[in-house]
């Protein structure tokens, strides 16, 4: 009887000591996540005024240009960029992104060029017998322009050179605060602005004049738009991953403290059916002295 309390004692300090530690990951990712929320949503205004930008300029008539990252084509041969995160204790995240990556290139067929961005995600997809073309892990906050300027990059250069004919990227997409869901979407060719910036209340259609020329701003604004949509894309994903966590931890902590308390329950039966035999004992024992 003492061995099984002494165990459950032991048990219930352990359960103690894991609750502290995923109560302090659920704080951790929260503080983590106001700070990618904030950044996110000062890259939201930055990418909403250059697609404005672009759609005003649509709608005077001037976006005549040509640019590569605007003109679709038929699609031979896609990339596909996968974002997970580089560590776990996060639920299911990083393990649903990775079966549907795995599911997306099955049915797109061994063409398909991946480009894996975190190690869950990378691993995950090399132990199916899958090669990625490029790889980034270790990403840090205060790394994300160098790590955005490579990124862009590579892309840049499997599009351009007509390596691959679209370019699609599988992210958890953030809806709230709280909340996000598992999404696909077409990274390049970029839609034109004018199809994804919203009309202004009470614009005025005047033409606008250009310095230098309309070619000149154009060619420098379009990439600038690209980028700016991938900086969004990551930051999303960041925001998703740290929901992600601290839900997953909020809920190992109360599962830690329902588990607690049913040990404490059976312990103090252990206790108390001890305490009981002892008191038995004893009375046995003055009653055969008597």
């Amino acid at each position: 009887m003492s061995g099984q309390l002494r165990a459950l004692k032991t048990r219930i300090r352990s359960v103690e000591s894991t609750r502290k530690i995923t109560r302090a990951m659920e704080m951790i990712s929260a503080a983590k996540l106001n700070r990618y929320q904030d950044m996110m949503a000062k890259g939201q205004a930055y990418a909403d005024n250059l697609a404005k930008l672009l759609a005003r300029a649509s709608r005077s008539g001037k976006l005549t240009v040509s640019h590569p990252f605007l003109e679709p084509r038929e699609v031979k041969k896609t990339a596909l960029v996968l974002i997970t995160s580089d560590m776990g204790l996060c639920g299911s995240y990083n393990l649903e992104l990775s079966h549907r990556a795995r599911s997306v290139a099955g049915e797109r067929g061994p063409g398909t060029v991946l480009i894996g961005i975190g190690k869950f995600g990378v691993r995950f997809l090399q132990r199916s017998n899958l090669s990625f073309h490029r790889t980034f892990s270790d990403l840090k906050a205060a790394g994300i322009e160098t790590f955005l300027g490579e990124l862009r990059g590579v892309l840049d250069e499997l599009y351009s050179s007509g390596t691959v004919d679209a370019i699609d990227v599988l992210y958890g997409r953030c809806l709230s605060k709280s909340s996000y869901a598992y999404a696909l979407e077409r990274l390049l060719p970029l839609e034109r602005p004018e199809a994804e910036a919203s009309e202004i209340p009470g614009e005025s259609h005047a033409e606008y004049i250009f310095e230098p020329d309309e070619n000149t701003i154009f060619t420098r604004l379009i990439p600038l738009f690209f980028e700016a949509k991938v900086r969004q894309i990551f930051l999303e994903s960041f925001v998703s991953e740290q929901i992600a966590r601290m839900q997953a931890m909020h809920m190992a902590t109360e599962n830690a403290s329902e588990m607690i308390d049913r040990l404490v329950i059976q312990r103090n039966k252990v206790r108390q059916a001890a305490i009981t035999r002892e008191i038995i004992e004893v009375v046995s024992g003055a009653r055969a002295l008597k």
